[in-house]
């Protein structure tokens, strides 16, 4: 994962964990420096990552 790609799932992160938008809000992926990226997903695993990390 490039940092732009880290900078963007983070943002997004952020946004769904805060209730300002949904999952299903986020977009599957996105055009980064010229290849599609996957972006929901790892919005996914970051969520569940912090999640682990505050109860554990």
């Amino acid at each position: 994962m490039n940092i732009i790609q880290k900078k963007l799932v983070d943002s997004y992160t952020v946004l769904v964990m805060a209730e300002r938008m949904t999952l299903e809000e986020v977009p599957e992926s996105k055009l980064v420096g010229g290849v599609e990226r996957p972006i929901r997903s790892e919005v996914e695993i970051e969520i569940a990552n912090r999640t682990i990390a505050a109860l554990g």
